[in-house]
């Protein structure tokens, strides 16, 4: 079982004796006050250690954050917050004397002004990762804080009259009339990064789209739980199970994913390469394309690096198209790729053979084509019954691909 895996498990089991506890006990009726302190005390242990882990991993791997880092560490330190908040106020609820009252009162407005933050750096998060620009990130900076200004005057509020919470004689903390006021406050970020996510779809690529898709599910569920059940206290341990999920696929994609083009990386197409020739994978028989951009050095050095760049991207998002999601597209190095896909006869390469080059001359047929792009192409069928290695076969197709070079005479810019 891998740690990821365990993590969710141990993390849901956590989360499970919780709810049975505190749902048993009616919100604390009829339930022994330490034990329900204890249960929501020991989860928000359990979460802080899991965000602290995350941070020290983070800050250990990367010495200048991106902006996408910068916001994920920000949800995990504003999390972090809520967390300590939330804990305080467990063990101050119901204490006597003065020190007591004032500190579950301080720490619960505070707490209630805090948890729209992490609503809010989610929105930046999506908007970031969907546009990968700061400036577009920003341009709903004026209109997220909206809700952020209206909730921080109703906790104000609530000092003096009661607005969204009080805390009686007895140092217990209640809900107040207009509670539901901070409720849809909290859920306007997340309807807006829904629709912004829904309305971007078509702009990213489906494993990012998804990931983001299924982050809020969790604390949604949480948070639908804490609200019908005052004393159950879920949202932020749940937000933090999704923060070490979307760690996780963070990581994966750094360690898989070529980050110029979005393509798969060589590490990738090894581990890939292997488990298809023994046998690990679904296909009897595999294709294996080498392609490589011809006179890509020249497009450098008359246009520059930049426009070499977008060379290379303009030819992963064909080859991406061409092969479809049936197919294994890689970047293998420099101006080269590689393509491994189930396939039935011969003929299958050759149709994705077509779809590639038809794929480049509508490229090259764009009126502001700036450069013309050709590739040479090596690719050969294999059986996967064992009789191959990745190298044989890496081999083997790079030597049709350079045969496919010396044939061509083509020219690559104007």
């Amino acid at each position: 079982m891998t740690n990821k895996y365990k993590i969710r498990q141990f993390s849901a089991l956590i989360l499970l004796k919780r709810v049975v506890l505190l749902l048993n006990g009616k919100n604390g009726e009829g339930c022994d006050l330490v034990m329900m302190v204890y249960a929501n005390v020991e989860i928000d242990v359990f979460s802080f250690v899991l965000l602290l882990i995350l941070y020290f991993n983070i800050h250990r791997h990367t010495r200048e954050y991106l902006p996408d880092q910068k916001l994920f560490v920000y949800l995990l330190i504003s999390t972090g917050a809520l967390i300590i908040l939330d804990a305080v106020q467990w063990l101050f609820d119901g204490k006597s004397g003065e020190s007591a009252f004032y500190t579950n009162l301080i720490c619960a407005g505070i707490y209630l002004i805090i948890q729209i933050f992490p609503c809010k750096l989610w929105c930046y998060y999506v908007r970031y990762q969907l546009s990968m620009d700061v400036k577009k990130t920003m341009k709903a900076d004026k209109l997220l804080h909206i809700p952020l200004w209206i909730n921080t005057v109703c906790v104000l509020l609530s000092y003096f009259y009661g607005f969204y919470f009080f805390v009686d004689e007895n140092n217990y903390y209640h809900r107040g009339e207009f509670f539901w006021v901070f409720t849809i406050l909290f859920y306007i970020y997340f309807v807006y990064a829904l629709i912004f996510i829904i309305a971007n779809r078509k702009k990213t690529e489906r494993k990012i789209f998804i990931s983001l898709l299924t982050f809020p599910l969790l604390p949604l569920v949480g948070s639908l739980f804490q609200v019908a059940f005052f004393g159950l206290s879920l949202i932020w341990p749940c937000v933090t199970i999704s923060l070490v999920m979307l760690y996780i696929n963070i990581q994966k994609n750094q360690l898989y994913t070529d980050h110029l083009t979005g393509l798969y990386n060589r590490r990738l197409l090894d581990i890939h390469l292997d488990s298809c020739l023994k046998q690990n994978g679904t296909a009897a028989k595999i294709a294996v394309i080498m392609l490589d951009i011809d006179g890509f050095k020249s497009i450098n050095d008359k246009y520059g690096h930049m426009i070499g760049d977008r060379a290379l991207v303009e030819t992963a998002n064909v080859l991406k198209k061409s092969v479809g999601i049936n197919g294994f597209t890689a970047r293998y190095g420099g101006d080269e790729f590689v393509v491994v896909m189930p396939v039935k006869t011969f003929s299958d390469i050759k149709n994705v053979v077509q779809n590639i080059e038809s794929g480049l001359d509508q490229l090259n047929s764009k009126e502001d084509a700036t450069y013309l792009l050709h590739l040479s192409m090596g690719y050969e069928t294999f059986d996967c019954i064992g009789a191959y290695n990745r190298f044989d076969v890496l081999c083997k197709i790079d030597r049709h691909m350079y045969d496919d070079k010396l044939r061509s005479e083509f020219v690559p810019i104007h």
